[in-house]
C-alpha cells in the first residue's frame, strides 16, 4: 500500500490496541505530514515501511497538559523495526506525551538523505507525564542535523512551570552517522528532574560539529563510542615534533 499528501497526519493511531502496521509505502511532503502516530495506544508493531514524509516519520505521543494527566492512557509497548526514514525527523517521541509513553524499541532501520533530527525525545515543563524504557539497536544515518536529542525544555516553553516530566532508561546501542552539522548526542534534563540512567554504546559518527552535550543528568554510561572518526596507534616523537622550538615560542 502507498500512502500520498494527506491533510494532516497521515495515519493516527488514536487509543489503539494490538496493531501491526507493515510494509507500507510513503511519499506525502506537505506540512504536518507525519507517517505514523500512535496515541494513547499500546502494543504496535511497526515494521518495514518506506517512509518518505514532509514531517516525523513516526510521532509517538500521549495527548498534552492536562489532557493527558486525565486520560492516564500512557503510549506503551511499541516496536519499530527494520524500517527506511526519509523526511524530516525518524523517529520522534512528544512533545504531547503527558499521559507517558514506555517500552519503545528502535531497531535495524536506516535513513536516505538529510533529516533534521534522527532519534528525538521532547517534552518541558508544561508537559508533566514521563518518557522511560527506550531502546535503540543498530540504525544508521546518512546527514543529519543532530543525530539523538533528548530534550525537557522543547521549544523553550513551560521553563517556569512546574510540571517537570520523568525522563529515564535510555539505552543506545548501534548508531552509526556520516556527518552531523550540529550536535551528535544531546541530553538536556532539568534541574527538578535531570535525564537519568542513560547508556550509549556502540557510537560511530564521522564527523560532527559537536560530538556531545549534556546538562542535568545523572548516571550516563558510555562505552565503545567514536564521534569526529576513531584514533589510531599514537605516535612517537620524533624530530619533525619540534618540541623546544615550539616551547621557546
Amino acid at each position: 500500500m502507498k500512502i500520498t499528501n494527506s491533510p494532516f497526519w497521515c495515519i493516527h493511531l488514536l487509543k489503539s490496541e494490538n496493531i501491526i502496521c507493515r510494509n507500507l509505502r510513503y511519499d506525502a511532503k506537505l506540512i504536518n505530514n507525519d507517517g505514523l502516530d500512535p496515541e494513547c495506544s499500546r502494543n504496535i508493531l511497526i515494521e518495514g515501511i518506506a517512509f518518505n514524509n514532509g514531517d516525523d516519520n513516526v510521532a509517538i505521543k500521549s495527548r498534552r497538559d492536562n489532557d493527558g494527566w486525565n486520560a492516564k492512557m500512557p503510549s506503551e509497548n511499541i516496536v519499530i523495526r527494520n524500517c527506511h526514514f526519509k523526511g524530516l525527523h525518524a523517529v520522534v517521541i512528544g512533545s504531547e506525551m503527558s499521559s507517558g509513553v514506555r517500552n519503545v524499541i528502535v531497531e535495524n532501520c536506516d535513513y536516505a538523505g538529510y533529516c533534521k533530527r534522527g532519534i528525538f525525545i521532547k517534552t518541558n515543563p508544561d508537559r508533566g507525564g514521563f518518557v522511560e524504557n527506550i531502546f535503540v539497536k543498530n540504525c544508521s544515518f546518512g546527514d543529519v542535523e543532530d543525530l539523538f536529542y533528548v530534550t525537557s525544555r522543547y521549544a523553550g516553553e513551560g521553563l517556569t512551570n512546574h510540571h517537570f516530566s520523568t525522563v529515564k532508561n535510555i539505552f543506545v546501542n548501534g548508531l552509526k552517522c556520516n556527518n552531523v552539522s550540529a550536535a551528535a548526542l544531546v541530553l538536556q534534563g532539568t534541574e527538578a528532574k535531570p535525564v537519568t540512567n542513560v547508556s550509549f554504546d556502540n557510537i560511530e559518527v564521522k564527523n560532527a560539529k559537536t560530538g556531545i552535550s549534556f546538562e542535568n543528568v545523572q548516571g550516563v554510561n558510555m562505552g565503545e563510542c567514536s564521534i569526529g572518526g576513531k584514533v589510531g596507534t599514537p605516535t612517537q616523537v620524533t624530530s619533525k615534533d619540534k618540541v623546544f622550538e615550539r616551547n621557546n615560542k
